[in-house]
């Protein structure tokens, strides 16, 4: 890790929380934030049985019925995905299990660091002079520091920062994200954490170094607010397909017990920084 010292525990130097987020249900990633705070979630991570849609939209009965329609939106927004994250996604869904788990995939973080969103989010986090500096007013990780003294130690964590999207192209052209399998697999980012495992501060160069891990997490589920936009009474701009994908999907989940999975993207990215 470049000149750092290995941080024990690791140290949260960063949040980044969805605005529209509804935070009712934790569920925690003891992988990646052992004994740190617990995102929590909302609708979307919930499941369960026979609960009826409000407008009573139904495009299936059984899950042998629906499970082919959802599969459609494979072919419909991931046409362009030559790594197979997205079936992979959607198999493991259908896959009917019976609690929420985490869905890590390589693939899907290689195409996170290319990302351009990605990359901004990674350089607008740190905020470092010569990258991308905050907004006026606001402080990020490069200002925390400095306020500390450049003592990670005494850092308080940035949490206003804005949560990035897999969102580039168009739904109704299925270009970019929405043929490349991401804007089904993600879309909106609900939390980011940005932990720092490592840092080093030299006061006669004037630098410091910091190795930082940047988690990205999603849930792979629908809320009755997705139903109702993008479900198969929608006028909207997806297609009716589409429409008709999701509101199966929407069922499977909430009317026939299949659980939805949590997205983790994991990135590493280390740094050299004059602290000035």
């Amino acid at each position: 890790m470049l000149n750092c010292t290995p941080l024990r525990p690791p140290k949260i130097v960063a949040i980044a929380q969805d605005t529209y987020l509804k935070p009712t249900v934790p569920f925690a990633d003891p992988t990646h934030l052992p004994g740190l705070p617990t995102p929590k979630y909302g609708q979307d991570i919930t499941f369960g049985y026979g609960r009826p849609a409000a407008h009573k939209q139904d495009v299936g009965k059984t899950p042998d019925e629906l499970a082919p329609l959802m599969r459609k939106l494979i072919t419909i927004f991931a046409a362009g995905d030559r790594s197979g994250m997205a079936n992979r996604l959607v198999e493991k869904f259908l896959s009917r299990q019976g609690k929420v788990t985490y869905f890590d995939d390589n693939d899907l973080n290689a195409a996170a660091v290319k990302h351009q969103n990605i990359q901004y989010f990674i350089k607008a986090a740190l905020g470092a002079p010569g990258g991308q500096l905050p907004p006026a007013g606001k402080k990020r990780i490069h200002q925390a520091l400095k306020d500390a003294g450049w003592d990670i130690a005494k850092l308080t964590a940035p949490a206003d920062l804005g949560v990035p999207a897999f969102n580039r192209g168009s739904a109704k052209a299925r270009s970019e994200d929405f043929n490349n399998g991401l804007g089904l697999m993600i879309n909106g980012v609900q939390y980011v954490y940005v932990v720092a495992q490592g840092y080093a501060y030299d006061e006669k160069e004037g630098m410091y170094w910091i190795a930082l891990k940047y988690i990205f997490y999603d849930v792979f589920g629908l809320d009755d607010d997705d139903l109702e936009e993008f479900g198969a009474s929608s006028t909207g701009t997806f297609h009716t397909d589409a429409g008709v994908g999701i509101t199966a999907w929407w069922q499977l989940q909430h009317q026939h017990g299949y659980a939805p999975l949590v997205t983790r993207i994991v990135v590493e990215r280390e740094f050299e920084v004059p602290a000035k």
